[in-house]
Parts: C-alpha cells; sequence; structure tokens
C-alpha cells in the first residue's frame, strides 16, 4: 500500500503567526524648503498609523476634513515634536493641531499627510491579487 505522502509547507494561519508581531513602521522625510539657520536640512520622522487610531481620528473629526488632514499629522509626526511648546510659541500657535496649519505649507500639509497615510497602508497598492477563483 503506498503511503500518504504529508504536506510540510505550513499554512496561512501558521506563517501569519509570526508575521503578526511587526513593529510600526517610520521613516525620514526632508521638506527641500526646511532648513535651519545653518542651511542644515530639517528632517521630519513619521510613523504609521494604526487602525483604531485613525478611526478614532475620523470619529473625533466627522465632517472636518482639515481637522481630520491635522489629526493625522499630529499623530504621525514624531520628531519633530508639535506639542513641544518652544515650537508652539514659536509659531504662535496654541495645539499641535495649530503649529501644522501654521507651521507648513499648503502643499506640504497635502503631502505630509499622503506620506503618513501610504505609511500607514492608506493610498497605496498594498494588496496583489494572485489569481481569481472560479467556482463551479
Amino acid at each position: 500500500m503506498a503511503e500518504k505522502k504529508q504536506n510540510c509547507e505550513p499554512t496561512t494561519v501558521e506563517r501569519l503567526l509570526g508575521a503578526c508581531k511587526r513593529e510600526p513602521q517610520e521613516q525620514l522625510l526632508r521638506f527641500k524648503s526646511w532648513t535651519d539657520e545653518t542651511g542644515a536640512p530639517v528632517v521630519f520622522r513619521i510613523r504609521e498609523l494604526s487602525y483604531d487610531k485613525i478611526c478614532e481620528l475620523q470619529e473625533m473629526h466627522r465632517n472636518n476634513d482639515k481637522g481630520f488632514t491635522a489629526g493625522i499629522i499630529a499623530a504621525g509626526v514624531v520628531e519633530p515634536n508639535l506639542r513641544d511648546e518652544r515650537l508652539q510659541q514659536a509659531v504662535g500657535a496654541v495645539t499641535p493641531y495649530e503649529v501644522v496649519a501654521r507651521m507648513l505649507r499648503a502643499g506640504e500639509i497635502a503631502k505630509l499627510q499622503i506620506a503618513i497615510e501610504r505609511l500607514s497602508g492608506y493610498r497605496g497598492a498594498t494588496l496583489e491579487i494572485l489569481a481569481d477563483i472560479e467556482k463551479n
């Protein structure tokens, strides 16, 4: 009698078990127009936002695109610290949201929001269709 070969390939669940422990991603960005007094570039460090954080911001800023955009940026920018009182004072702002609006140009705000959303899995191709499954 022929023995059945056992499939040694891991299941999808088994493959996911290790992948679920991934750390949030971060990126460094440099706006061409931002330099310090010496001419050195000012670098922004951004991080991906969780699904829960995005949902929270959507709920908080329902029907307020401007507030949602500022919320995405305030939550996604790690450095510079938009909550730093010295930075807020320097731009005449009271909240991180105001810092965003007063410190960045309109196009910079849009690009920064897009960068954070892409890092978080939005606005980009994150899925690849491998095959269509036909049903009988």
